[in-house]
């Protein structure tokens, strides 16, 4: 997994170690639903939820991980000591300690971040206090720039395939990034 995370687009570096399995160009099919897809209903049941409180735990779950992406892309451009906490705003661990370790080391190698991601999501799959989030997103407008002048160094490819692990936070009932995994090939 190191070497794939070094070869990624800088996008994935940056922001997070984890981010960045290979930025592989392929074949998205199709655009972001404008709503949650419907529940499967011969899927398993979600426990005590009403198919209401189910789809508004998916909107939640949607709502987090597409925070994710910006606001993790603007921590390394805030001082170090803030960044502990503006991550653990929007990912638990094992998610938060690969984020930082990340911001550090590319903070250490002279790089920085540009760009957004624009975030295309094809499902959510919630179940209790876990949910999955399958993306095909497009980081063709982000990537790693120099720290210093801000000349971009590389740039992210139009269909990145993503796939998150989110978790409620037990303390704060929020929604935060646990995993993320770069399965790479099309999406």
């Amino acid at each position: 997994m190191a070497c794939s995370i070094w070869r990624s687009s800088a996008w994935g570096v940056i922001v997070a170690v984890a981010l960045g399995a290979s930025l592989l160009v392929s074949g998205c099919s199709g655009e972001r639903p404008s709503a949650p897809p419907p529940l499967d209903s011969s899927a398993p049941s979600q426990g005590s939820l009403a198919p209401s409180a189910s789809l508004d735990a998916a909107a939640a779950v949607e709502a987090a991980y597409t925070q994710f992406w910006p606001r993790s892309a603007q921590t390394p451009h805030k001082p170090e000591d803030t960044w502990r906490d503006a991550i653990a705003a929007i990912a638990i661990e094992p998610q938060l300690s690969v984020t930082l370790e990340a911001m550090r080391r590319n903070k250490a190698a002279g790089f920085t971040t540009y760009g957004e991601v624009v975030v295309r999501i094809t499902s959510v799959e919630v179940s209790g206090d876990t949910a999955k989030v399958v993306d095909c997103q497009d980081a063709s407008r982000a990537g790693q720039a120099d720290a210093r002048t801000g000349d971009p160094k590389t740039v992210g490819v139009p269909r990145m395939p993503v796939t998150a692990t989110m978790k409620r936070d037990q303390a704060s009932g929020q929604w935060k990034v646990a995993r993320l995994r770069f399965p790479g090939g099309a999406c």
